[in-house]
Order: C-alpha cells, then structure tokens, then sequence
C-alpha cells in the first residue's frame, strides 16, 4: 500500500492505495461538543491521517480509482448504515466501496450518532430535528465542500440508505430537510417506528431512572446509560425503539426515488422464529396484528401470506411491519418518479440486509449494474412504479440473479396496513 495525499477544503487527507482502488478512511467530518449536542461544521484541518479505519469515530470513508484525479466528475455514491438506530458504522464491509470504484464511481461510506446520543428528543429541539441525522446531514454537505478534489461531482451524488440508513435518507429527503446535497435516492428496507418519541418518553423514563433531559442525560456514566437503554428497547423488540416518525411520503423533495424490499425481511427474528414454531402461529399473529399497526383484514392479509409460505406468519408479519409496510406508503405516496424492486431466493428466505453485497457488487447479480445505471442519472430499465396505475415492480433472485416484472407485490402489505400519515 502507498499513501495518497489530496488536498481540499477540510484539509491535506492521506489515504492508502494498492495501485487500483484509494481508501480514504474515517475522515472527522464534525465538532460534536458534547453527546446529546448538536454537532458542528469541523473547521480546516492542516493534516488529516486516514491511512486506517477507527471504528469509534464518528467519520466518513472515500473510496475512489486510483486515478481518479480532481474535477474528474465521476458520480458519487453516499451510503448510510443500518442498525436499529443503535449500532453500525461507516465502516460496513456488506456496501465496500471497490466494486464502485472499478466502474469509475465514488463511494463515501458517512457514520453517525446512534441510540440516545442520536435519537433521543428534548424539549428544545426543533421540529423533526434528530441530532444522527443532522450529523449525516453535516457529512453530505462535507461531501459537497470536499468531493471534486477527489474527483467527484458535487451536482450528481446519489444517497443510497439501507434500513435505518434508509430512514435517515427518507428522512433527509423531506422537503423541509432537503438542501440539494443530492439528486436521488435509492432506500432498501426502511424502518419507522409505529410511535413518537413523545409517546414512549415515560417508558424510557421509568428504564433509565433518570429525566429525559439533556442534563440528567448528560451526567449519566455510560454503563448505566446503555442499561437503561436496553431495559427500554425490550420493550419495542418487533419495533424501532428509536427513529423519526412519522413517515409522510408526500413531504418528500420531487425527486428519482428507487425503494426495494426483501420479501422475507425478518424471517431470522427470534420472537417470530418462536411463534412460527408452534401450531398456533396464525392465532398468534391475529393477536398481534393490530397491536404491530395492521388496520386493515388480518383475514384477507393472512390468505396471501399463506400462499408465500404458510409456516412463517409470524415472521412474516414482524417484515411486512417493519419494513415493507413503509417500501409500500413511500412508493404509493413519493411526488417524484419512483422505482421498485423485491429481492427473493431460491433458496431459502430474502431476508433483511441479504441485498446489500450484491448492490454493491461484492457478490454476483445484476442489482450493483442497477445501481451503476442510477448512480450515473440513466434511466432504470423497467417501467416506473405508478406507470398507468400497474404499480410495476422488478424482482431480484438473489440466488440465479433472474429478473421479472411484476405487478403490485406488495398489495397484501398495502391493504393491510395503508399509511401512517395524517
């Protein structure tokens, strides 16, 4: 490996290279003053050494061609994990950045606050405003500042989340959020939470011991802190403790939207696991169904999940409620152009974040060509989600790497659990 020196507006970065693909790692992109304060543009660095991952830090990653050089105008990718709101960083192996950079495309990777620190809500903050979700905000209007000096074009960065990250670009695409820093979005497997932040104040109150204040926060040593939260999670196992809510796909920037699901999402989760295990798995789910926000016909619900796989209802409906649900609400309400895709298997279930190496090109199938071609502002070649009212979807075998067309998959999801907004 050779250090690579660039010099931009945040500073001279040193970065490795192996003569084909430069990482750039975990470049401080913020001033965070304090835990459960907002984080602040970080001035000019003289010397930044990103020659090595630290996985701590709250950073951004670049990946380029080696020969990327600056005002090359090459599009760049921008990448938020997942992770509940409560673990990931910019360093997911799952969405590396090579592949990306062997088709002469850039990739930054951003990392942000999670679990309280990022998420919790105190009685000062401004509407809809999350402090990890401002920090990605702060990394992309880094990436604005700093991309063209490692060959990147500002006016063509394409934000791609995956669950919570994609949450976070949901979120960062409303139009009182937007700022332009990006010209589409591609959101795989968003997850909201079914309640406020408001709502389950009283419930964290009770784990934690301790007012959901700033202050009593803020004094708070981290061991008790993190036990408190745990306490408080148990209590949303099959939801998202944390997260901003509600989703309202009609106050989303016009913009090319590209959502995707995978159709068994949460197959893997123990509570589901559990329920699928026994002979009343259907009486189960029609206990929970409504308590997991299904307001529609559990009956007409459960017929179509039968015909997918009669002996996972309960797993079913933990990933039609946590995550295909919202695919569903922000396909039927973006204002924009909206793209949709399912990803399945032959073998065995699609589960959740089983689509990520393969969009990334890590792993074999046509979903990281898909990404090129939207990356590079062309046109994704299936016919958009609202054509003539067919609701057309592509799916994706992860397994043969096959694709189809499809009508409406997700109008099992839709009728059962219609939309969240006012």
């Amino acid at each position: 490996m050779t250090d690579v020196r660039v010099s931009c507006p945040a500073g001279t970065i040193v970065g490795v290279t192996d003569g084909d693909v430069t990482h750039f790692h975990s470049i401080p992109y913020s001033d965070i003053p304090g835990d459960f304060l907002d984080a602040e543009r970080l001035p000019p660095q003289d010397l930044i050494d990103a020659r090595a991952y630290r996985p701590g830090s709250i950073a951004l990653t670049v990946v380029t061609p080696a020969g990327a050089r600056e005002l090359a105008d090459l599009p760049v990718i921008v990448y938020i994990h997942g992770g509940r709101y409560e673990y990931g960083t910019h360093g997911d192996r799952r969405a590396e950045g090579t592949p990306n950079a062997h088709a002469g495309v850039i990739t930054v990777h951003i990392g942000y606050r999670v679990k309280l620190a990022g998420l919790a809500r105190f009685h000062d903050d401004e509407p809809h405003h999350y402090r990890g979700i401002d920090d990605c905000q702060l990394g992309l209007e880094w990436v604005q500042r700093n991309i063209e000096s490692f060959g990147g074009d500002p006016t063509n960065v394409t934000l791609v989340g995956q669950s919570a990250g994609a949450t976070t670009a949901l979120w960062l695409t409303r139009r009182d959020h937007y700022r332009g820093g990006f010209r589409r979005v591609m959101a795989m497997s968003p997850c909201f939470p079914r309640a406020s932040f408001a709502d389950r104040k009283g419930t964290l109150r009770m784990a934690l011991g301790k007012p959901v204040t700033r202050a009593a926060l803020s004094r708070m040593p981290a061991r008790a802190l993190d036990r408190g939260y745990n306490r408080f999670r148990t209590w949303y196992a099959m939801d998202m403790a944390l997260g901003p809510t509600p989703l309202d796909g009609r106050e989303l920037a016009d913009i090319p939207l590209w959502v995707t699901s995978t159709r068994e999402e949460f197959y893997h989760i123990p509570a589901g696991r559990k329920a699928d295990s026994s002979r009343l798995r259907e009486r189960l789910a029609r206990g929970l169904a409504k308590r997991m926000g299904m307001t529609g016909s559990f009956d007409t619900w459960l017929a179509a999940a039968r015909e997918i796989d009669p002996r996972r209802i309960g797993g079913r409906l933990i990933g039609d409620a946590q995550n295909r649900r919202w695919v569903s609400q922000t396909a039927e309400e973006a204002p924009g152009r909206v793209w949709m895709s399912e990803f399945v298997r032959d073998h065995g279930p699609a589960l959740h974040c089983a689509d990520i190496p393969t969009v990334f090109g890590l792993e074999p199938g046509p979903s990281h060509d898909l990404l090129l071609t939207f990356a590079r502002g062309e046109e994704l070649p299936w016919p958009e989600f609202d054509a003539d009212g067919e609701r057309t979807a592509l799916r994706i075998n992860l397994d043969s790497g096959e694709t189809t067309l499809v009508n409406d998959p997700l109008k099992m999801v839709r009728e059962a659990f219609g939309s969240a907004a006012p």
